[in-house]
């Protein structure tokens, strides 16, 4: 599936340095990422700052860089890593302009624990490493002043915040943006959990009309009580306007309430996905007499999503592939402090590809993100970060619905979000107590929140009492890695009979190493071993994609995984430190022979590459070839004598068996025909019967664990 996308947008955020421009509208949100201290140290609150290092923000402290060295004995680094307290600090000068204004600070994250000081009194303290918070500072700011920040940010390891372990790493730092926000003293409210204080429900939606529950969070910070109108737009992609409506509103002094108003669009265009990601602006705004006190704009998408036993997913009442990958949030050596420009990126491989659905693994993922997926089409499974394990404790149990109702309002209107995901691959430590309650808790919430999106799980365990309570269970599943090679159809038909309905496979993948080949007959390695290849991962994705691709029991999948990643206590595959799983590298720059093959099997636009071209030189004169393309045929030519035109098996890959190499250099060619075009795809194999195979090296312990996008407006 592929479609022209639109023309990149780029807005840039305002930067936040020394001072602060005197506001000009109703509601001001700026970027605070320049201008800030740091400080690798637990150095408290009143520490001088002047020897402390300057950074901006998006910032972690945990990158190959700064994790190198020899800290054994260190407790700080138990788990290979720099897991601690530090700080940050921000001196602002604000104008005596904004006395009489609302000023609020919004963290998009900060893990794993923060707390936020302004002029020495604390603000809070946030539990939770991948949600918002948001913080009022108008009683503690001296206008016309300089105002000092801090932040100190902890990533150690805590009994009572999910999650207690995983196999990825916990980066410390504030690691996504960070908002100023000046409001009216009367305003839509960002202090509920962060989200936007505005909530949109489609109640109905037809061809004829689609009827639209607004529900706005209205904050009086007056001492007076407040009369107010509250004013709905919603404009098509055009900007024009298409349906509206004013509410009235009467607020006490110093009060909070919610006000429910509807509209109802006409002939509504939908949200569709990859083909058509059409989507409206909802513009909120609060009014008394002729002025506008506060406004706020909203992302609308008019979709419904469900899932049948006979079709699949339905998107909109229409079957709609899943084609999934797993995804997590580090970036190259940069961790978790990814950038816009690294978000695109991501987007472009995986828009390329043919992605029509991210799986966000295993924790909340950022705004941005969000905003991409509902520009470009793609549909998201959001996970709260229970993986592996519980804690029965009252403040576990707290903190997991914290997160889980944390991200559900600030996500909440989103059209790209259909799942809600319960928790990944629990019951995967001996210790851990039956999760059941929790679950149910949890699911509850989820209900009471939102009952327009799916409730799913990913399972690794199977016949557990818990694995029925998502509405939609899903199924990790290793052949060919971690369990037999050629088990996926026998595992995809126990799923299915364990929970009595279709499923669909939350993870399924091999590693590999792009330095890394084998010739001839292929043996399936040891996960945890120094020898990953990478024709391995590429033959047990064919065969899984085989089994998957029509299978009726399945709904939809999702790769594990899109992108290698940093895992601290891994050392396999010749890459320590990394899971190497992904279709492309770590830093984003390569490729794999997977990643071809299913752009492929999910992509119209023709493309065509040559497997195994990075296998070089090889031992064996004779050797099997094999093209991926979505093309009607392709011409294989090697040293320039055509091996004849050949049409793809049912998983697009075409093959010739035994070809035959001549010492030196040999000069390989694959020719596609397709839709009236020819494409071509060339590589180098050099022949050299004494060149040494891709070593093996030392045995090594597997630990035990488990296109161009649009940009944010």
């Amino acid at each position: 599936m592929s479609t022209p996308l639109p023309r990149i947008l780029l807005l840039m955020a305002l930067s936040l340095a020394t001072c602060i421009a005197p506001a000009r509208a109703a509601r001001q949100d700026q970027m605070l990422d320049g201008g800030w201290k740091f400080i690798h140290d637990d150095a408290g609150l009143t520490a001088p700052t002047g020897s402390w290092e300057d950074v901006t923000i998006p910032h972690t402290w945990n990158t190959k860089s700064t994790d190198s060295g020899d800290h054994k004995g260190d407790p700080h680094y138990k788990y290979g890593y720099y897991r601690g307290a530090c700080w940050y600090e921000k001196s602002l000068e604000i104008p005596a302009t904004w006395s009489g204004k609302r000023v609020f600070i919004r963290f998009e994250a900060a893990s794993l624990v923060s707390r936020t000081y302004l002029n020495g009194q604390l603000l809070g303290e946030h539990r939770g490493g991948f949600t918002a918070f948001c913080y009022e500072l108008t009683p503690y700011l001296h206008f016309g002043a300089t105002n000092e920040l801090r932040v100190q940010v902890d990533n150690s390891h805590e009994d009572d915040i999910p999650p207690l372990s995983g196999d990825f790493n916990i980066d410390g730092g504030i690691y996504r943006p960070v908002h100023l926000i000046v409001t009216d003293p009367v305003c839509i409210s960002p202090l509920n959990m962060a989200s936007p204080g505005v909530y949109l429900t489609t109640k109905s939606l037809d061809n004829s009309a689609a009827s639209v529950e607004v529900k706005t969070l209205i904050s009086n910070g007056t001492k007076s009580p407040a009369e107010l109108t509250i004013r709905t737009q919603v404009t098509n992609a055009r900007g024009k306007i298409v349906a509206s409506d004013t509410s009235p509103a009467s607020m006490q002094a110093h009060s909070t309430g919610a006000f429910i108003s509807n509209v109802t669009v006409p002939s509504p265009h939908l949200w569709n996905g990859r083909p058509d990601p059409y989507l409206y602006t909802a513009t909120i705004s609060l009014v008394r007499g002729n002025d506008v006190l506060d406004s706020i704009q909203q992302p609308l998408g008019l979709r419904t999503v469900a899932i049948s036993e006979d079709q699949g997913f339905l998107l909109n009442g229409k079957p709609y592939p899943i084609h999934g990958v797993n995804r997590h949030q580090d970036w190259g050596d940069q961790g978790w402090a990814a950038t816009p420009a690294d978000y695109n990126e991501d987007f472009r491989l995986m828009l390329d590809m043919g992605v029509t659905a991210i799986r966000l693994t295993h924790y909340p993922q950022s705004d941005y993100l969000h905003n991409l997926c509902d520009h470009n089409g793609i549909l998201l499974w959001n996970e709260v970060s229970l993986v592996n394990e519980i804690n029965t404790t009252p403040e576990f149990a707290a903190n997991a619905e914290q997160q889980l109702r944390e991200l559900i309002l600030q996500r909440y209107n989103h059209p790209s979000v259909a799942f809600w995901g319960l928790f990944n691959e629990l019951g995967n430590t001996k210790t851990s107590p039956p999760p059941d309650t929790l679950l149910q808790r949890l699911k509850s919430v989820v209900k009471e929140l939102d009952q327009t999106r799916l409730v799913v799980s990913a399972i690794s365990i199977g016949n557990k009492s818990y694995n029925q309570i998502p509405d939609y269970p899903c199924f990790n599943r290793y052949p060919g890695w971690y369990n037999k090679f050629g088990q996926m159809a026998s595992m995809i038909e126990a799923g299915s009979k364990e929970v009595g309905k279709n499923i669909a496979l939350s993870e399924y993948g091999a590693g590999s190493n792009t330095a890394q080949h084998e010739e001839g007959p292929l043996t399936q390695p040891k996960p945890g071993g120094p020898y990953h290849p990478e024709e391995w991962q590429t033959h047990v994705h064919e065969a899984d994609w085989s089994v998957m691709k029509d299978n009726p029991l399945l709904w939809g999948s999702f790769v594990w995984v899109m992108f290698d990643f940093q895992v601290a206590k891994r050392n396999e595959g010749g890459q320590p430190h990394i899971n190497d799983k992904g279709l492309v590298t770590q830093d984003r720059k390569t490729k794999k022979d997977s990643y071809y093959f299913y752009q492929a099997n999910w992509t119209d636009k023709p493309m065509v590459h040559i497997a195994s071209s990075r296998m070089t030189p090889r031992r064996l004169s004779s050797t099997g070839v094999e093209v991926f393309s979505n093309c009607e045929k392709v011409e294989l030519r090697v040293n320039g004598k055509s091996l004849g035109a050949v049409a793809p098996d049912n998983i697009k890959v075409f093959r010739w068996p035994n070809v035959t190499l001549q010492p030196g250099p040999n000069e390989v060619v694959a020719i596609a025909t397709g839709a009236g075009r020819k494409l071509t795809d060339s590589c180098q194999w050099v022949l050299d019967s004494a060149a040494a195979p891709t070593p093996a090296g030392p045995e090594t312990e597997f630990p035990t664990a488990t296109p161009t996008p649009t940009p944010a407006q």
